[in-house]
């Protein structure tokens, strides 16, 4: 008997504009549907992702929006769930191709995006919201409840639509004695739970790790410890959004009186927000700015600084290079990095420690000692507890990569939850949920990787990034064929420029020898060059074999024809 599948006439689809199994660039699409035809569609988050190292001189990565070009009519907003860049960085880069809409966030999520826009000349309100709040945008209510993470103000959403409750659970943890004294909303979660979640969106980055994850609160102590041993500068760094670990070091640094700086431009604009709206707290006289820093002793220096993650052209970064105008690293100065790297930026961190070390500073990180950073994150006992509270009938695990996303669905199986209720989908699969049939992938799209370089968006490829890889590993060859415009014949002998291949002073036999390569596929072009295209790639591919059979290398070799 052949099976009968009763497709629902209201759907919600669901799929991440950033990708399964990322940790950063998150960025996800709630879709309404009629009979298949769309009617709203939601936005949640818009962050950036970090280049691995194979994306030579990228500097950011964001959500590939093609997909929502030919629906901009139905966007009927975007809320935000904290202040993180991986969840509000991308907002400058993608606002500009997308039609005006309503943006919703908490205070501090809203002040840090719109100093993102401002950076950009973006005039976009963001209304802030509070968690008594109730949004309706089309077809979607939303209420918003306060979680626990390492940024203030962070939420998770409960989307109710016509099929049922979903429940956005981004970033958090379950911190009972957070520094802002305001616990994650535990009553509200459980409230949405017996309405009846059909399916929970749940942070999966700590799935692998036992236990629950500790509090912001231990971090202080660890640091006072740290400053107690220190003789010269004590520069701490850690995400410019943590809010909250910046206060803890501030209060350390009061209490061993201190002059406290912000370095990095990051840095000095979220503390000066956060401190604006009562998030960050420390009086004025204890601040400290630029040539300042020149006068006053070592051991008198506290600094905030930016770059926990590497990044280049950062605050430390500069610092640890000899760069920075106004702060040099010497012998006794201690540097503490609070965060731990995000995958992709281990080599960028461990880089710049062994920089501030061979400089002459100690340092210290949470690789060699663990209680310089506690995760923003929920251990295995956090996520358990969300699974109670919200008693989801499916569950889709975000927020991390493939592993964590196993490792979540086997933690969601030890507590009797069907394994093909907990959804895994593939790169570019589109969820659609029904009142009736279980979620299934209704639709694959294609998301590209949009990569930031300098000012251009989208503008590198994986052409250009094979390029990049071949010109760091083998280098370059440039070929000059001087050419006579009346004639079109060679007017003198090709010149060759070579830049990361070999040294040319001691390479003139096969500098010669390459020469004469070209002068032979000049030749075939029996004296009147007419299609430079072929006399280039010809140039290309028997000069690339040569200097592989000479060399094993396969360096860059860019055939330029100059008219003369």
């Amino acid at each position: 008997m052949k099976q009968i599948f009763i497709k629902d006439k209201e759907t919600v689809r669901l799929f991440p504009l950033g990708g399964i199994g990322n940790v950063t660039k998150n960025c996800f699409v709630y879709e309404y549907r009629i009979d298949g035809k769309l009617i709203d569609v939601l936005l949640v988050d818009c962050g950036i992702g970090f280049p691995d190292e194979a994306m030579y001189g990228v500097d950011l990565v964001i959500p590939d929006v093609t997909y929502l070009l030919d629906k901009l009519d139905k966007i009927r907003g975007l809320v935000l769930t904290h202040g993180h860049d991986d969840h509000i960085g991308a907002l400058p880069y993608v606002l500009p191709k997308l039609p005006r809409f309503p943006i919703y966030a908490t205070k501090l999520t809203a002040a840090f995006a719109e100093i993102k826009l401002k950076e950009f000349g973006i005039n976009r309100d963001i209304s802030v919201i509070t968690t008594q709040q109730l949004l309706n945008l089309g077809h979607f209510k939303i209420e918003s409840a306060h979680v626990t993470h390492s940024i203030p103000d962070a939420v998770n959403y409960v989307i109710t639509t016509p099929i049922g409750q979903f429940y956005h659970g981004s970033d958090f943890k379950f911190d009972l004695t957070p520094l802002d004294n305001q616990p994650s909303e535990l009553g509200k979660i459980a409230a949405a739970g017996s309405a009846g979640v059909l399916c929970l969106l749940s942070d999966s980055l700590g799935s692998e790790r036992s236990g629950y994850t500790l509090s912001e609160r231990m971090i202080e102590e660890t640091l006072e410890q740290q400053l107690r041993s220190c003789g010269g500068k004590f520069l701490f760094t850690t995400q410019s959004s943590n809010i909250s670990r910046i206060q803890q070091a501030i209060n350390v640094a009061l209490r061993h009186h201190k002059k406290i700086a912000f370095i990095g431009r990051s840095v000095d604009q979220n503390c000066e927000v956060a401190r604006k709206l009562g998030y960050l707290t420390f009086p004025q006289e204890a601040l400290v700015h630029d040539k300042q820093l020149l006068r006053l002793p070592d051991n008198q220096l506290f600094l905030v600084v930016a770059g926990s993650q590497g990044q280049a052209e950062s605050g430390l970064f500069r610092i640890a290079r000899g760069e920075h105008k106004f702060v040099k690293i010497r012998e006794g100065d201690v540097v503490v990095f609070s965060a731990d790297p995000i995958p992709g930026n281990e080599n960028a961190v461990h880089a710049l420690v062994d920089t501030l070390t061979q400089a002459g500073a100690r340092v210290s990180y949470s690789e060699v000692m663990e209680e310089l950073h506690v995760s923003g994150h929920g251990s295995q006992q956090d996520l358990m507890l969300m699974l109670s509270l919200t008693k989801p009938k499916y569950i889709l695990p975000i927020g991390g990569t493939y592993r964590h996303m196993v490792a979540y669905k086997k933690l969601a199986m030890t507590m009797g939850h069907a394994k093909e209720n907990v959804l895994i989908p593939q790169e570019g699969d589109i969820l659609e949920f029904g009142r009736s049939m279980r979620p299934h992938v209704v639709q694959r799209i294609e998301t590209d990787q949009i990569m930031v370089d300098g000012l251009g968006v989208g503008d590198v490829g994986d052409v250009v990034l094979r390029d990049r890889k071949t010109l760091a590993k083998e280098g370059i060859m440039v070929i000059v064929v001087p050419v006579e415009e009346s004639s079109g014949r060679v007017s003198a002998a090709p010149d060759i420029i070579s830049r990361g291949f070999v040294y040319m002073k001691e390479s003139g036999r096969l500098m010669d020898r390459t020469r004469q390569m070209v002068v032979e596929s000049l030749r075939t072009s029996k004296g009147h060059i007419t299609d430079w295209q072929f006399l280039r790639r010809n140039i290309e591919e028997k000069v690339a074999k040569f200097l592989y059979k000479e060399t094993g290398r396969r360096p860059l070799i860019v055939p330029v024809i100059v008219e003369v």
